[in-house]
């Protein structure tokens, strides 16, 4: 914590990198009225700060309840705003980044496109009530310094994540799919299609101007991507995205992730239900996409289906609904209809989003709710467990060997929070 310009995102990233930390920028919840306002050189009073602190409060009891240790940077000038905040006074710690007014506003006069204005500094050191219960750390001094303090007066340790970061800024990466070399997804809120190598280098392939969903193949190697909120299946040709499969008139809500077999038949699924405009949950639907234009329901009242698995001999489909916390199985007939619908997995609450099969039948599933990834054996038993560095929501297997965890993880999956934060990530892990 601290006025604007005392180095509390500086310092803040580089002891979350140190420590293998997730890091969380607290101005990134203003409102957009806030934001507004400083960027007009107008102060915020208590009434403006109140959402953007019920904000900040949900977020660490969110990394309490994941047991994520994190650094959160926000100023808290305001006992009553820390009071807040402190919902846990054992776990929640708080460290105080204090320097002279001249030598922040020096500071905030070398920042370029900064919303906070160097003329509310002033209102800042106004409303400053300094805390007695922080470690207070002088920021006249290198960041590295302030860091080894920090570090060394709260006898803070590094977590030993068993992932690694090979790809960050993104809005949200979703649909992960390992082909020729490169993970393939789609960057959903940034509306692109893009592919990755394991070294991390990548390229954007496609853009649209809807939301791409899921990703596959068809036997001649054409792209194919969902279009989500026209609830339709593109087609990546020479001449760009063309339509495909007009899902419309089937789809209850938007569409969502798909599954392309061999043959090229295409498994969508979809919302059933206005996700981020709070609508009531209601179930949905999977269409089977066999030739171009030629589409039909072969299963419904799916409660949010989502990421699809088929098993090696090609017998079955596994689907991830989502709010029901569990996995489907479906028999696949000839003609790619789907029968003998059965439990495969009850997963206890956690909410599968993305899944993979691994070479033993073993599924991983992506469950951002509970901000870990899960191997689970058929039947619901967990074989294991991972802490990625963000909120999981799709995994792929792939590498040369096929012996790496592709997982595509971000903060939120909020649209307005997803643009704002780019905290998308694709993290990999070594089996």
């Amino acid at each position: 914590m601290g006025v604007s310009g005392s180095g509390k995102t500086t310092v803040g990233k580089l002891l979350a990198r140190q420590l293998n930390w997730r890091f969380i920028e607290g101005d990134d919840y203003h409102p957009a009225d806030n934001l507004a306002k400083m960027s007009a050189a107008i102060p915020l009073n208590d009434e403006d700060r109140r959402p953007w602190l019920d904000r900040l409060t949900a977020v660490i009891e969110r990394q309490l309840q994941t047991g994520r240790s994190t650094v959160l940077s926000c100023s808290a000038l305001k006992r009553e705003y820390r009071e807040k905040l402190l919902v846990d006074p054992i776990h929640v710690r708080l460290v105080y980044l204090c320097g002279s007014y001249d030598l922040i506003l020096e500071r905030l006069k070398q920042r370029v496109d900064h919303f906070m204005h160097p003329e509310l500094l002033r209102s800042q050191f106004n409303a400053l009530e300094q805390p007695r219960d922080a470690l207070a750390v002088n920021t006249d001094q290198p960041a590295a310094a302030i860091v080894a303090r920090i570090t060394e007066q709260l006898s803070l340790a590094s977590a030993a994540n068993e992932t690694r970061v090979v790809l960050e800024d993104l809005m949200f990466p979703e649909a992960p799919r390992w082909r020729d070399g490169w993970l393939w997804f789609t960057d959903q809120h940034a509306r692109r299609v893009v592919r990755v190598t394991p070294q991390g280098e990548s390229e954007t392939l496609a853009t649209l101007d809807d939301l791409p969903g899921g990703l596959g193949w068809l036997a001649d190697g054409r792209l194919l991507v969902v279009s989500m909120t026209r609830r339709q299946v593109l087609v990546l040709e020479k001449t760009g995205l063309n339509a495909y499969a007009d899902l419309s008139r089937l789809a209850s809500f938007h569409c969502n992730d798909m599954l392309v077999d061999g043959q090229g038949r295409c498994y969508v699924g979809n919302f059933g239900f206005d996700l981020h405009g709070g609508a009531p949950q209601h179930p949905a639907e999977l269409i089977l996409v066999e030739s171009q234009e030629n589409a039909r329901i072969v299963a419904d009242e799916l409660i949010f289906p989502n990421g699809c698995a088929l098993t090696r001999d090609g017998d079955s489909l596994l689907v991830a609904e989502t709010f029901a916390s569990r996995i489907t199985a479906f028999d696949i007939e000839p003609d790619g209809s789907l029968s003998n619908r059965r439990l495969w997995a009850e997963l206890g609450g956690a909410y599968p989003d993305g899944i993979c099969l691994d070479p033993c039948g073993d599924l991983w599933v992506a469950a951002p709710n509970r901000s870990m990834l899960l191997l689970v054996r058929e039947g619901g038993e967990i074989l294991r467990r991972v802490h990625p560095l963000g909120d999981p929501y799709a995994c792929m297997l792939g590498g040369d060997d096929g012996d790496i965890l592709f997982i595509t993880s971000s903060e939120t999956d909020d649209p307005v929070q997803a643009k704002a934060l780019r905290s998308g990530r694709i993290e990999t892990l070594s089996l």
